[in-house]
């Protein structure tokens, strides 16, 4: 649980000041690296403010937790999520618990702003403790210059996205099933270009008979003989972004492209296997933390409707038993002794950890086998 806040910064726990920025921005590029501030525009901007949360000293910002919130679409269902960054306290203030109090203000406005769950770039006992977990079971391909051919490039062109392409951009995201609900602001401070951990990020649109068809937004290697790239996000028809990434492997000389790939996705995957692209097993983005459990579950409801009928997923109960958090069915239960539990519950686990659960949940266990895991979300262009 968070340190008992010292009683001469508890008035400072709060969000930032617009005129604090300048200082937050100092803090940020001192304990990471200098321009980072510039590598999340959508982030770090005055208009977020509210979800920046400080603790000042003397004027000057020494400790920060900030993130930004979004609406996001599952499987038809809209929910909401916040992505969680720029965890930073000043080298002479740690120590003093400001960034385990400051987290847990953070869930606090989270929860009053109906955040149904975080996502958090990372992993810090702290994090554990407040019930962050890795959870999702994605792949990560890798296309490598040999089998690069077979890929082929089909007709298709790529070229550079420009702000008027804004509208198709979002238009070609929307059919996405799994996604941000981005505000043009978002997509438009990725079209005009950025740096992400001190790499070229570059959007491609993917021009084909009847138009835009999809885009890639590729992070380019670090250095120029590394040859290695990485698809941050990639959106549209599969088969054209198949014929994409064999034709940005020709443009760019590389020797491998990775992309991660949601595990819902089972018509992409099925064409990256056939192509002969090589996997691995990973989580989803980064950790993800449950804020409002029942509201969180009433919201996918419809979702489960889809998967069990609407008799069985109106049987189905939400309840927060204090730290436990229980799903009901037909008398039985599944009991989470902790959010952390819950959580692999609802997006599973590569390691399997949440059948330790529900093989002692009886009817209850047999239709939340039906209805999870739920897709996890992938950071792409919202990375934090």
């Amino acid at each position: 649980m968070p340190r008992e806040i010292e009683s001469r910064w508890e008035d400072g726990l709060r969000s930032l000041r617009r005129d604090e920025f300048n200082s937050l921005e100092a803090l940020v590029e001192e304990v990471f690296r200098p321009g980072l501030v510039a590598e999340y525009p959508q982030f770090y901007t005055p208009d977020n403010v509210h979800g920046m949360r400080v603790v000042v000293d003397q004027g000057k910002v020494v400790s920060h937790v900030g993130c930004l919130t979004r609406d996001v679409s599952i499987l038809g269902c809209t929910a909401r999520a916040a992505c969680l960054g720029g965890v930073a306290t000043h080298e002479a203030y740690r120590g003093k618990g400001y960034a385990t109090s400051l987290f847990a203000d953070t869930i606090r406005v989270c929860r009053e702003d109906r955040v149904d769950f975080i996502l958090v770039s990372g992993y810090r006992k702290m994090y554990h403790r407040f019930g962050c977990r890795y959870v999702g079971k994605d792949w990560n391909y890798a296309i490598k210059t040999e089998p690069a051919g077979v890929f082929g490039t089909g007709k298709i062109e790529l070229h550079p996205a420009r702000l008027e392409d804004l509208c198709e951009l979002g238009k070609i995201y929307r059919y996405e099933t799994v996604r941000w609900i981005r505000p043009l602001s978002d997509l438009e401070a990725f079209v005009k270009g950025f740096l992400l951990k001190n790499r070229v990020v570059k959007v491609h649109l993917i021009r084909g008979s009847g138009g835009i068809r999809g885009y890639v937004v590729l992070m380019e290697p670090e250095h120029q003989g590394d040859r290695i790239a990485h698809v941050l996000e990639a959106a549209g028809e599969r088969g054209v972004l198949i014929s994409a990434l064999g034709k940005l492997i020709k443009e760019y000389n590389l020797k491998q492209v990775n992309i991660h790939v949601l595990g819902h996705d089972s018509q992409f995957q099925y064409l990256l296997n056939h192509h002969g692209a090589k996997r691995n097993p990973v989580n989803a983005s980064g950790t993800v933390k449950l804020v409002n459990f029942v509201q969180f579950m009433e919201r996918m409801r419809p979702h489960f409707v889809e998967l069990v009928g609407e008799n069985s997923a109106k049987g189905l109960v939400f309840q927060e038993r204090g730290d436990k958090l229980v799903f009901s069915y037909s008398g039985d239960e599944v009991i989470a002794e902790n959010q952390g539990e819950a959580v692999e519950i609802i997006f599973g686990t590569r390691e399997r950890k949440e059948e330790q659960i529900l093989a002692r949940g009886g009817r209850a266990a047999e239709i939340l086998r039906e209805i999870f895991p739920i897709p996890a979300l992938y950071y792409g262009v919202n990375y934090l």
